[in-house]
C-alpha cells in the first residue's frame, strides 16, 4: 500500500515522467589513508536526519530542486542520523564510493571497512567519508536515498550537485 501511495504522490506531483519507462498504472574505523590521498582539504561535513517520517532533514524529495552542492575533489564527512527512528535505513549515495567512519555509533565491522556505496542507519548515527570526482550539474544531479523502496518512493531521497 505504501508503494502504491508513494508512486501516486510522485505521479501527481511530477506527472507521467515520474514513472520513467513504466506503463501508466503499473506498480512499480578501518581506513587506509594512503589510498585516499590528501585529506587536508576535507569539508567539515553535511548532516542528514531521517527523523521526520519519510523525509530527509524534514524535506520530501523534489526532482527539480537539489538540496545542496558537494565540492568536487574534496573529502566530506557526512553524518546520517536515524536517532529516534527505529526503522532500518540503508542509505545509498550515487556517483561515488565512500569509507564508513562509523555505523550506528560503532566502528564498522571488518567486512564493512572497505569502499562502499551504502551505509546502514538504524536508530542511531552513521558517518561516512565521501568524495566526488565528477561534475553533476542541476540537470544531472546525483541522488542519495534510503534503499527501501517504500521509504524512497514516499520522499526519503534527495538530489545534489557537484
Amino acid at each position: 500500500m505504501l508503494d502504491m501511495m508513494g508512486m501516486q504522490a510522485l505521479q501527481k506531483k511530477y506527472g507521467d515522467q515520474a514513472m520513467g519507462s513504466m506503463q501508466h498504472g503499473e506498480m512499480m574505523s578501518h581506513m587506509d589513508h594512503g589510498s585516499m590521498g590528501d585529506m587536508s582539504n576535507m569539508d567539515h561535513g553535511k548532516g542528514f536526519d531521517f527523523h521526520n517520517a519519510n523525509k530527509i532533514n524534514g524535506v520530501a524529495f523534489e526532482m527539480d530542486k537539489p538540496m545542496f552542492a558537494a565540492a568536487k575533489g574534496q573529502f566530506e564527512r557526512w553524518v546520517i542520523s536515524g536517532k529516534g527512528d527505529m526503522m532500518l535505513h540503508p542509505f545509498h549515495i550515487h556517483g561515488t564510493q565512500f569509507r564508513i567512519l562509523s555505523e550506528n555509533g560503532k566502528a564498522p565491522a571488518a567486512h564493512r571497512s572497505g569502499w562502499k556505496d551504502t551505509v546502514h542507519v538504524e536508530g542511531n548515527v552513521s558517518e561516512v567519508l565521501v568524495k566526488f570526482d565528477h561534475d553533476a550539474p542541476k540537470e544531472q544531479a546525483y541522488m542519495a536515498h534510503c534503499h527501501l523502496l517504500e521509504h524512497e518512493d514516499t520522499g526519503m531521497m534527495l538530489g545534489f550537485t557537484v
